[in-house]
This record gives structure tokens, sequence and C-alpha cells, in this order.
């Protein structure tokens, strides 16, 4: 018989039982927790999945919003030419005609003129109204492409980095990368080329110096999906020495090159979307070797090393 008193006994249970109370607390406690840590992962997954997906479903419809507007806009600029041509035979025949008295009955030649300046006034007057809608169109069209950079850059400013290939040039190691700001005023040419930068097009460009006032960079493969400037953007930037230009070739593919010297009244009919920032030294050497190169040439060598863009990359330009 167990000489242990009852109230020991009694204490013992209570002790026994908290400790049950505890270890089931703790057992509560840890399944809740591994429950919230499961909700709350649950939740970023289900709020970065949604997230993708209006990220997807806008730059869907800024796509398709910017096609209808290219489509657009060219049905209205073939209009605008069709105008312009009917305004240039109306005036050569009001030239051409005899502002004498009027003929007699019998010649049938009368010519109303008072008719041809009033109809001369309204064709005028209807390529004003296209011209308008035209700037209209390119306005809405450089929205769009903003909503494009926005949403796929985020706020401020995108720079544009080339990690050039210059391939065996006997220093291999050396400065390579050239980091280009684009200008916030040419969106429409700086998101095309952006887009074209985003599918790796430009990728293994050639790049090709001829000792000239431009560096001229070409991709290897055309735009599958036809990527093009459809129209000239005004921008407050001139082509000044190191700002970089877009273009397209005879074939229509974009190409890009970059200002040695002030081209301004060179290429007043092209797009310059930025400007280098950073990577001067890699310029310096790109120079340098396409010098060396053509030299080697000159003097009857067989040089066929092509200087390439390893790769082509964009990124928000951050505050360093």
């Amino acid at each position: 018989m167990s000489n242990e008193s009852p109230y020991r006994r009694r204490r013992s249970d209570r002790r026994g039982t908290w400790w049950k109370l505890q270890n089931l607390s703790r057992m509560k406690l840890g399944h809740m927790l591994q429950l919230l840590i499961v909700l709350a992962v649950t939740g970023l997954v289900w709020e970065s999945h949604h997230k993708a997906l209006f990220a997807s479903e806008q730059l869907s419809q800024f796509k398709e919003e910017e096609s209808l507007l290219l489509l657009h806009l060219q049905k209205i600029e073939q209009h605008s030419i069709q105008l312009h041509e009917n305004l240039s035979r109306l005036a050569q025949s009001g030239v051409r005609a005899n502002p004498a008295p009027a003929a007699s009955e019998n010649d049938g030649g009368d010519v109303d003129f008072d008719l041809i300046h009033k109809q001369t006034q309204q064709l005028y007057q209807m390529e004003e109204e296209l011209n308008h809608e035209v700037r209209t169109l390119q306005t809405r069209i450089q929205q769009s492409a903003r909503n494009h950079i926005v949403s796929e850059f985020g706020e401020g400013p995108v720079q544009v980095v080339l990690e050039i290939d210059f391939g065996n040039t006997g220093k291999l190691d050396g400065p390579n990368r050239i980091s280009i700001l684009l200008w916030h005023d040419t969106p429409h040419a700086a998101w095309t080329w952006l887009e074209q930068i985003g599918r790796n097009l430009w990728n293994g460009a050639k790049i090709d110096w001829q000792q000239g006032h431009i560096l001229d960079a070409v991709p290897l493969h055309e735009d599958p999906m036809g990527g093009k400037i459809e129209f000239l953007e005004q921008s407050q930037h001139g082509h000044d020495a190191w700002t970089v230009g877009l273009r397209e070739s005879e074939s229509g593919m974009l190409t890009m090159y970059v200002n040695l010297q002030d081209n301004t009244n060179a290429h007043k009919a092209e797009t310059c979307v930025g400007k280098v920032i950073d990577g001067f030294d890699a310029l310096q050497r790109l120079l340098e070797v396409s010098r060396s190169q053509q030299q080697q040439q000159q003097d009857g060598g067989n040089n066929n090393q092509v200087i390439s863009i390893k790769r082509a990359s964009a990124m928000h330009v951050t505050k360093k």
C-alpha cells in the first residue's frame, strides 16, 4: 500500500494535467502557425499570379490599341496623300486655265474660277482636319508606348546596356559595356527598340564603322513581327555627339547608330532616342579595334573578324 498522501496524489495529478494542457496548447499553437504560414504563402502566390494576369491583360490591351491606332494612322496618311495630289492637280488646272473674259457660248469652255477656288478651300480645310487627326493619333500612340514602358520597367528613366563582343582581337579582357539612356519624349521609337531587345533580336547584331560620322549596328535577322517606326518623333534633343538614333534600312529593318559628332543637320528625318551615358572607354576600344582591322585589310591582310553586340538588355535606371 502506497504511503503517498491523498494531497500529494492530487497535486501530482494536477501537475500532470497541467503539462498535458501545456503540450496540447503548444501543439495547437504550432498547427496554427503552420496554417497561418500556409495561408500567407498562398495569399502571396495568388497576389503575384493576379498581378501577372493583370499586367498581361494590360499589355495585351496596349498592344491591341496600338495596332488599331497604327492602322488608323496609315489610312489617314493615305487619305492625306490623295488629298494633297488632288490639290496639286486642281492647282495646276487652275494655272493652265485662261483667266481671260468668258468665251462665247459656242466655245463651251467657260471656267468657273469661283467654284474652283471654293473647292480648293474645302480641300485645304479637309487636309488641315486630317493633319490634326494624324497628330492626335500620334499622341495617342506615344501615350500607349509610354504605358508599355511603364508596365514593363516601372516609372522613371530606362537604359539600354550593350555588351560588346570584340572577338579574337588579341586583348580579350577590357571594357565591353555601353549604357544608353533613353529620352522620354520619343516613346514610340524607344518602345519599338525595347520590344525587339526583349525578344533578343539584337543579340549578335553586327557593329560596323567605316571611319565615318556614325557607328552602325544592324541585327542579323529581320523582325518576324515587323516592328518598325511608324512616324518621326520630334525630340527636344538633337543628334549631338554620342547620341543614339534609330532608322529603317532599305529592306525595312530597324537599325541603330551612335553619332560620333554633331549630325543634327544630316539626320533631321530620323529619330534620336537617347544618349550614351557610360562605357566611353568601350566605345574608344571599339573604334580602335575597327581602325586596326581596316588597316590590316588595306595592307592586304585577311581579317574577317566581326565585332558584334553579344547581348542587349534594358532596365530601369538606378540612382547610382
